[in-house]
């Protein structure tokens, strides 16, 4: 009977999604632990630093299931959500306690939902895991309305500014929005890998945005992107 009853135990949890959280508050990693495995869809994983959390991520790929990292927003860059959403099994989530203008706009880059926790709305959370989890995108309305003045409506210099861009410029920050590396724009536009990272600093300078982030946010909600790509098509 012992037997029997651990075999239907391990069964009912090799069904349930996981959940791997890296948060560098302890007492919010727990409360997300506690929630979320209150709800019996999910088994939950935490860790307490990047390396660990690619290698459970790494072990969690080579299971074949789809799996949910939910990350601190301020603990990652653009370069680590590049990592984390290489595998093809990851659904990434960035949070923090309080809405956060970077993190927002890595989400948004690196195509991801976003939380904001100081809401303390758990819909918000059970949304965001089951809109991954079918592959889809939330971003909190809190944190949404929060930070909409800066991120979803740069103010026009800033529009005039990416218009005034030289051509070269344009093309170089487009293929950034569209999740190209430095080495991979270098080989389309025929620049060095350093050529295109100092390009890429000047056109953030010229915007009088802080970060690269900023900058691909404006070129997507500018719709930059899309123009560069009707041109590339006309051209071809």
């Amino acid at each position: 009977m012992n037997f029997n009853s651990k075999v239907v135990t391990f069964s009912q949890q090799s069904a349930l999604s996981t959940i791997l959280i890296f948060h560098s508050d302890k007492i919010i990693a727990q409360g997300l632990e506690t929630y979320l495995t209150s709800n019996t869809k999910y088994q939950v994983r935490t860790v307490n630093h990047y390396l660990k959390c690619l290698d459970s991520a790494n072990f969690l790929q080579q299971l074949g299931e789809i799996f949910v990292i939910l990350v601190e927003g301020k603990l990652v860059d653009s370069v680590k959500c590049e990592q984390l959403t290489k595998f093809e099994q990851a659904k990434l989530i960035l949070c923090d306690h309080r809405s956060n203008y970077n993190s927002l706009l890595l989400a948004l880059n690196c195509n991801s939902s976003y939380l904001s926790l100081e809401h303390n709305d758990p819909q918000n959370l059970s949304l965001a895991i089951e809109c991954a989890l079918m592959g889809s995108v939330f971003i909190c309305p809190q944190a949404k309305k929060q930070l909409s003045s800066c991120v979803f409506h740069p103010n026009l210099k800033q529009r005039q500014a990416l218009a005034q861009l030289e051509a070269i410029d344009q093309k170089i920050l487009a293929l950034a929005s569209q999740g190209h590396n430095h080495t991979q724009i270098g080989v389309i536009v025929n620049y060095s890998t350093l050529n295109v990272g100092y390009r890429l600093r000047g056109i953030v300078q010229k915007l009088n945005l802080q970060t690269k982030q900023e900058a691909i946010a404006l070129a997507i909600n500018s719709g930059l992107v899309q123009t560069i790509v009707e041109q590339t098509l006309q051209t071809a």
